[in-house]
């Protein structure tokens, strides 16, 4: 592979960016609050947004003074997008409060019908399904396998982690509905 080196930015693609940023940075990063409703993250998006003009700024040279609004705004969408789905991607319960003390409880956002869970508890209740099955929830929601990955790991086909992780998940609930119930 061969690498491409790059040009080192001159002084006048350096001040045009710094001017751009001073334009429309205001603008901009009310654009990606608007996209992502959270004020840190729009300002990383912004910072990105900046960081790639300045590792090509021959694509943003290019650009015809009328349009570079235009441009500037489609790069903070299209960034904003990026950042939203791989934040999706990775989405998990933390463990913390808002005040940010741990706690031994988590909230179960998906199931109405639990709103707390004992951690110790659901450490039992994991240890009394099948070792297939806790072995598929664990890899699945602990570590964040897809289903294509853990049936390579079991040999096995997806559709088959599928139900399995389905009915692992009826099991634990049938278990941990029964403590509530006691």
């Amino acid at each position: 592979m061969k690498l491409r080196k790059r040009k080192p930015i001159g002084k006048y693609a350096v001040r045009y960016i710094e001017r751009l940023y001073a334009l429309y940075s205001k603008r901009l990063f009310f654009v990606a609050k608007n996209y992502v409703k959270d004020s840190d993250l729009a300002e990383d998006i912004m910072q990105t947004v900046f960081e790639k003009a300045l590792l090509y700024p021959n694509s943003i040279l290019k650009v015809p003074e009328e349009e570079i609004s235009y441009f500037l705004i489609a790069m903070v969408k299209n960034t904003a997008y990026s950042f939203l789905k791989e934040e999706k991607q990775n989405v998990h319960e933390a463990l913390t409060y808002d005040d940010g003390t741990e706690g031994d409880y988590v909230e179960d956002p998906n199931d109405n019908y639990l709103q707390l869970i004992d951690l110790h508890a659901l450490k039992e209740k994991l240890n009394k399904l099948p070792e297939q099955q806790r072995d598929i929830l664990l890899f699945r929601y602990v570590y964040g396998f897809k289903c294509k990955e853990i049936a390579d790991m079991f040999h096995m086909s997806e559709r088959n982690v599928k139900a399995k992780c389905s009915e692992a998940r009826k099991n634990l609930r049938r278990l941990l509905a029964r403590d509530k119930d006691i």
